[in-house]
């Protein structure tokens, strides 16, 4: 697939939205003459439709690595990273990433510099498709999700030398019943349609989630900690503090990386 038909797949899917608006008014030269009146009181002016969020410019970096904004695609690793920021530690989690001032920020472990779109993007330009089997589903359902698999990792700089950890070791106290290496990591593609037809992930700013969120791209195929609030609150004795700059990973499993382009 060449980046021209991602890209307008993309828009197809209502990721990519370009809006324009025009406004027309009436010279003094071009209407009639009008007795004068008394000022009315000022009215505020209406406030003004918020647009969805830019999506930065496709740069080819060489070498099958392409750049969306912040993100970093390398398409023959199978994998993109973005950067990001540890977000909330100790509080009751139910998304693991989400963007900046997202409306779920105050439940989600970490930040990336990127917007659905973009994220959404980098996804497609690995090649990952929505599953067509995969019926419409709400948050908190229990049913499994289906789609193409996904590694998330984590990695930051810690003293000089760099980790690199799973999202679901990140998520998980050492004591949790949970084992991170049961959990699995899908892509849904933001499937949630909304009214006025813009792309939910970019106005949720939830980009991956675990109790089957249908407004984020990537979800556990399980719902983690559904049930029982609270039970998912940040691995505190693996991950750096509040603040610390991160790195996200999400990579295709070994065998589904492809060859670069000729």
């Amino acid at each position: 697939m060449n980046l021209r038909n991602v890209v307008l797949n993309l828009a197809a899917a209502g990721s990519l939205m370009l809006t324009a608006a025009s406004t027309g008014a009436q010279s003094p030269a071009d209407s009639p003459a009008q007795p004068s009146a008394a000022p009315a009181a000022a009215s505020a002016p209406p406030p003004a439709t918020p647009r969805p969020p830019p999506v930065g410019e496709l740069k080819p970096l060489g070498k099958d690595r392409y750049q969306i904004g912040r993100i970093v695609v390398d398409k023959k690793a199978g994998r993109f990273t973005v950067p990001g920021r540890v977000h909330l530690l100790n509080q009751p989690l139910e998304f693991l990433v989400t963007t900046p001032g997202g409306q779920k920020e105050y439940e989600t472990l970490l930040e990336a510099d990127a917007t659905g779109s973009e994220f959404n993007l980098a996804c497609i330009l690995l090649g990952l498709e929505r599953d067509p089997r995969q019926e419409a589903f709400h948050q908190f359902s229990e049913a499994p999700l289906v789609g193409p698999r996904v590694l998330v990792n984590i990695a930051w700089q810690d003293g000089g030398k760099r980790r690199e950890v799973s999202a679901a070791e990140a998520l998980f106290d050492p004591k949790s019943e949970v084992r991170p290496e049961s959990v699995e990591w899908v892509y849904t593609g933001s499937v949630s349609s909304q009214p006025d037809g813009k792309f939910a992930a970019d106005l949720t700013g939830t980009l991956i989630g675990f109790v089957h969120s249908p407004n984020t791209i990537i979800e556990s195929v399980l719902g983690l900690g559904m049930g029982a609030y609270g039970a998912v609150s940040g691995n505190t004795a693996l991950l750096p503090a509040v603040g610390t700059p991160i790195e996200l990973i999400v990579q295709l499993p070994r065998d589904k990386a492809k060859p670069a382009s000729p």
